[in-house]
């Protein structure tokens, strides 16, 4: 199963909170609260602890081996999984993840074995189609793979990730059309995803509209500078395109098999991108990203201890019975969520099984000596760590250095709200402002009121000494918090800079 999209798989089966043990459970709770913050150090030492308290609790073992995973030991992560799928035969988690190890280390009969296994459990389950149909696409059988991605959508029309996933099957087989018409359909839900604009862009190369196709892929650039796919796709149709309209005798050979040579360079890429778009699109530790409104209310209104009903209506705010009872229904089946009756009443409590993670956490280049390989190994790989050393990095005006942890630590956690204002800051200070635009944009979009991101933007164009862009900046974060000290004298300045124009 593609890395993340064991993320939906979560412990819905055969799962059940271990109240016998409750200092497990708050171990575990606490290593789960660290994971989702990125820190994977102290998260490892809680599971590894619940371990020690409870050897037969098969979350704890599932838990670890996510970790384990991320950083790349892809054995003893499958050890791990294993182990809880022993102790828990009908652990979906840990058959799902077992497949996914397999998929990664490119055991691919053994991971269909598995992802089998899991629909056979779950046949209605729309994460395990979709998981089966990368794993067909990453084997080049794409017709295979569409009946996957369609089938997933059968059972969950509004599943982001298949859509992707379908249209980039699509665009191998040459349905262009189609791909557009369901790209189309999430960009309408997501117009900041710079990935479905790139998808569009490879489609409408496949239709030879190269003029459109230029604009989406630029497009997708714009949003996301750090895309280098778009930005190398972009280059060669735009250098295709000016070949072409130079004079030449044997122009009208040239049109014909420079499209190709377009398509053919940017396939292996989308083969790729099918993969990257899941991890994209399952995270489901960032769930502003898959719940609706009043989905995310309820779950951030469960906590790990367990809620009663009513207490969770009340931490809600304004909110029908039947919206109550349908977004807990949800939670639910999503396995995010389980319930336990106790007497008359029930209470709800966030799934201590996390399923997913991002398998494209710490890449090291296969290409690069021994010698090289035992350096990057020896490199900070928890989230806490990278920041630390891109930090240090930056206040030695190393910002090309540091940019490069930023990013690393981003993988990890992608939305964390400081990592991304001080990535910003670097691109700041290397005189990128369309790239710092670009990361703070990312903490605006789920925190429009953040003060870091806008004390960030506002000293960004203050450095750069544009005036009125920063006097708007202080004069937001003077909306948000009257009075700051700070803002007040920078906005002086700005004013006074900008009557001296």
């Amino acid at each position: 199963m593609n890395m993340i999209k064991y993320s939906i798989i979560v412990g819905s089966v055969g799962m059940a909170k271990p109240f016998s043990k409750p200092n497990v459970s708050k171990v575990i709770a606490k290593g789960n609260d660290h994971y989702r913050k990125g820190e994977l150090g102290p998260a490892m030492q809680s599971y590894n602890a619940a371990i020690k308290i409870d050897p037969d609790n098969p979350i704890a073992w599932n838990n670890k081996g996510l970790v384990l995973a991320i950083v790349g030991k892809y054995q003893e992560a499958l050890k791990c999984h294993l182990k809880a799928l022993e102790l828990d035969s009908v652990y979906i988690d840990a058959i799902s993840n077992i497949g996914m190890i397999y998929a990664k280390m490119k055991n691919f009969d053994e991971a269909m074995e598995y992802y089998d296994a899991a629909l056979d459990l779950r046949p209605d389950h729309e994460a395990a189609w979709n998981n089966k149909g990368n794993l067909l696409a990453k084997m080049d059988k794409h017709k295979e793979s569409i009946k996957c991605y369609r089938k997933a959508l059968e059972i969950d029309p509004g599943y982001v990730a298949a859509m992707n996933n379908l249209a980039v099957s699509l665009t191998h087989i040459k349905d262009y059309s189609g791909a557009i018409e369901l790209i189309n359909s999430v960009l309408k839900e997501r117009p900041t995803f710079a990935e479905g604009w790139y998808i569009k862009g490879k489609a409408l190369i496949g239709q030879k509209e190269f003029g459109k196709a230029i604009i989406c892929l630029e497009r997708a650039h714009r949003l996301n500078p750090d895309f280098v796919k778009a930005e190398k796709a972009l280059n060669i149709l735009k250098k295709s395109l000016a070949d072409d309209d130079r004079p030449s005798k044997t122009k009208t050979k040239k049109k014909k098999s420079k499209p190709k040579d377009v398509q053919e360079k940017m396939e292996a890429d989308l083969q790729e991108l099918s993969s990257e778009m899941e991890i994209i699109e399952s995270e489901y530790d960032h769930i502003s990203d898959h719940l609706n409104e009043s989905q995310q209310k309820l779950f951030e209104a469960i906590g790990d201890d367990p809620v009663s009903r009513s207490d969770i209506k009340k931490s809600a705010g304004d909110m029908s019975e039947s919206t109550l009872q349908r977004g807990l229904k949800d939670l639910e089946e999503r396995g995010m969520v389980q319930k336990e009756k106790r007497g008359r009443f029930v209470y709800y409590f966030r799934s201590e099984t996390l399923g997913a993670m991002d398998d494209e956490i710490i890449e090291l280049d296969e290409s690069d000596t021994g010698k090289k390989k035992k350096k990057k190994l020896s490199e900070p790989k928890d989230f806490s760590g990278l920041v630390s050393r891109a930090k240090s990095l930056a206040k030695k005006d190393r910002h090309v250095d540091a940019l490069s942890y930023y990013k690393k630590a981003l993988k990890i956690n992608p939305y964390d709200e400081m990592t991304l204002c001080l990535k910003a800051q670097s691109h700041y200070e290397l005189g990128e402002g369309d790239k710092a635009m670009s990361s703070v944009s990312e903490v605006l979009r789920s925190k429009p009121n953040s003060l870091p991101a806008w004390f960030t933007l506002a000293n960004g164009s203050f450095q750069l000494e544009n005036w009125q862009d920063a006097a708007d900046c202080y004069g937001k974060i003077l909306e948000i918090s009257p009075g700051n000290a700070d803002a007040e004298e920078k906005i002086e300045i700005c004013q006074r800079k900008l009557g001296e124009e």
